[in-house]
C-alpha cells in the first residue's frame, strides 16, 4: 500500500489547527501548569510554540500600574480575583469596587460634581431652628448651613471607617488606610529626611533665609510690571484699568513662584527638592532608590494624581467648609466691630468684581489666585516648611507653626484665624493622605469658589 506524503499546506492546516484548539502561547513541548496560584486544580495543557509573553491588556476598572497580570490564561481562568487586589479589605460589602479604582479623569469628574453641589445647594441652604440656641445680639446660632452639616457627617464617617480598617488591620497585620487625625507619623509620613545630616540642616536654615528675602524682593517686581504696563498701555495696546490689575497681580505672583521654586530646586540638599523620582514599590511603600537600592531614599514630599484620591478631596473640601464657617462665627465675637466695618475691600474681590464687568480681566485674575497660587502655596508650606520644621520642632508644633505663617502671609486681620485653621487642617489632610496633589486641589477648589460664585451670581 502506497502512503501519500501531505503536502506543505496541509502541513500548515494541521498546525493552524493545534495552534487554534491548544491555544498556546510558544512552541515549548513540554507540558506545565498555569502559572497563577489559585485553591482552584487548573487543567494542565500543551504549550506549543517559543515562549513569549504576550502583551497585557489593560482591564476597563484596573490601573496597568501596580498589578500582575498572569501571562498564561487558560480555560479555567477567572477575572474574579482582579478587582479584590485593589479593593480595600475594610470596605463593606454594599461599597461597590469602582469606589476604589477610578482613573483621574473620572476622579476629576465626581469631585466637580460634589464640588458644584457644595456651592450651588449646601452653601444656599440652611436649617433654621425652632429657637436660638445662644442668645445674642449678633443673630448667630438661629440656624445651621447644609454645608456645616455636610462636614460633620464627612468627620462622623471618617470616624466610622477609622474603625473599621483599624480591626481589618489588626487581622490581616497591615497598615490602617485612616489614621488617627492628630497622632504624630511616624514611618508612614509624606517625607523622609536625613534629620542628624548637618548639610541637609543648613541647606534647609540657608533656603528659608533666602526665600524670605526673595518673598520682599519680588515685591519690587510687581512696580516693574506696573510701570511696563503703563507703558505699553501709552503706546495702544488695549488695556483696560481692570486688565492692568490683573496681569500686575499675574506677573507679580509668577515672579515671586519662579524665584521660590528655582530656590527650592538648587538650594536644599540632600535630598534634592525637586529631584530625580524614586522607585516605588507596587504597595506605594517605602521608596527605593534607582541608582543606589542599599542608600535609604529621601524626599521632601509625595505627590501623585494616578492614586486615589477623589474620597480625600470631597472630605477634605466638605471639612474646611465646616471648620471655617466656625471660625467666621469666632471672628464676629472675637473681633471688634469696628475692625470687621472697617475691613478693605481686598485685591481678590477686585479681581473677582472688576469694573464694568470686564470678563477678561475677571478670567485673567482668576489665574494666580486659583491655580497657580494653591500650587505654589502647597508647595511651600506642606511640602517643604511642615517636613523641615517637624525634624526641627516636631510634627504637632510644625502643623501649628507652619498655619500661623500661612496665616500671616495673606495679612489679613480678619482672616487671620480662619486661614490659620486652614492651614492646620490642611496640613493634616496632607500628612494623613500622604499626597500633596490632594491638598493642592482642595485649595484651587476653595479659592475658586469666589470667583465662582461671582459668575454664577450666588
Amino acid at each position: 500500500m502506497s502512503v501519500v506524503q501531505p503536502t506543505k499546506r496541509a502541513k500548515a492546516a494541521v498546525g493552524l489547527i493545534l495552534v487554534l484548539v491548544i491555544g498556546s502561547d510558544g512552541l515549548d513541548l513540554s507540558l506545565r501548569p498555569h502559572s497563577k496560584p489559585s485553591s482552584v486544580s487548573y487543567p494542565c495543557r500543551f504549550v506549543v510554540g517559543p515562549t513569549r509573553l504576550a502583551k497585557p491588556h489593560r482591564h476597563p476598572r484596573l490601573p496597568m500600574r501596580g498589578y500582575r497580570y498572569p501571562t498564561v490564561r487558560g480555560a479555567g481562568d477567572s477575572l474574579s480575583s482582579e478587582p479584590s487586589q485593589n479593593r480595600p479589605s475594610w470596605a463593606w460589602v454594599w461599597m461597590p469596587t469602582w469606589l476604589f479604582t477610578m482613573n483621574p479623569l473620572a476622579q476629576f469628574l465626581t469631585t466637580m460634581g460634589f464640588y458644584l453641589l457644595h456651592i450651588l445647594v449646601l452653601s444656599q441652604r440652611q436649617l433654621v431652628f425652632p429657637i436660638q440656641l445662644i442668645p445674642n445680639e449678633k443673630g448667630q446660632f438661629a440656624s445651621i448651613g447644609y454645608d456645616s452639616i455636610a462636614g460633620i457627617l464627612v468627620a462622623v464617617c471618617y470616624t466610622i471607617l477609622r474603625k473599621a480598617s483599624t480591626q481589618s488591620s489588626l487581622q490581616s497585620s497591615s497598615e490602617a488606610p485612616f489614621p488617627a487625625l492628630f497622632k504624630s507619623p511616624t514611618s508612614d509620613a509624606p517625607w523622609k529626611l536625613p534629620s542628624n545630616h548637618i548639610r541637609h540642616r543648613v541647606s534647609s536654615f540657608l533656603t528659608i533665609i533666602l526665600l524670605v528675602q526673595a518673598y520682599f524682593f519680588t515685591g519690587r517686581f510687581s512696580l516693574f510690571w506696573e510701570d511696563t504696563l503703563y507703558t505699553m498701555s501709552g503706546l495702544g495696546w488695549p488695556l483696560t484699568a481692570p486688565m492692568h490689575r490683573s496681569l500686575c497681580v499675574l506677573f507679580g505672583h509668577l515672579s515671586w513662584l519662579i524665584t521660590g521654586t528655582l530656590l527650592l530646586r538648587f538650594v536644599p540638599r540632600p535630598p534634592r527638592f525637586f529631584g530625580p523620582k524614586a522607585v516605588y514599590n507596587t504597595d506605594d511603600d517605602d521608596a527605593v532608590s534607582s541608582k543606589s537600592p542599599a542608600k535609604p531614599a529621601y524626599r521632601w514630599f509625595r505627590s501623585s494624581i494616578r492614586r486615589n484620591w477623589v474620597w480625600w478631596v470631597v472630605g477634605g473640601y466638605f471639612v474646611s467648609s465646616w471648620l471655617f464657617n466656625i471660625t467666621d462665627v469666632i471672628n464676629q465675637f472675637v473681633l471688634p466691630t469696628a475692625v470687621l466695618e472697617d475691613a478693605q475691600e481686598s485685591v481678590v474681590s477686585q479681581l473677582v468684581n472688576p469694573e464694568h464687568n470686564d470678563i477678561a480681566a475677571s478670567v485673567a485674575g482668576y489665574i494666580a489666585p486659583c491655580l497657580t497660587a494653591p500650587w505654589w502655596e502647597e508647595v511651600l508650606y506642606r511640602g517643604f516648611l511642615l517636613a523641615g520644621l517637624s525634624q526641627l520642632l516636631g510634627y504637632p508644633w510644625a502643623v501649628f507653626v507652619q498655619g500661623l505663617i500661612f496665616s500671616a502671609h495673606h495679612m489679613s486681620l480678619t482672616a487671620a484665624l480662619p486661614l490659620a485653621v486652614l492651614g492646620w487642617t490642611w496640613a493634616i489632610l496632607y500628612t494623613k493622605c500622604r499626597n500633596l496633589f490632594t491638598v493642592i486641589f482642595v485649595h484651587a477648589l476653595w479659592n475658586s469658589r469666589v470667583f465662582l460664585g461671582s459668575w454664577l451670581g450666588l
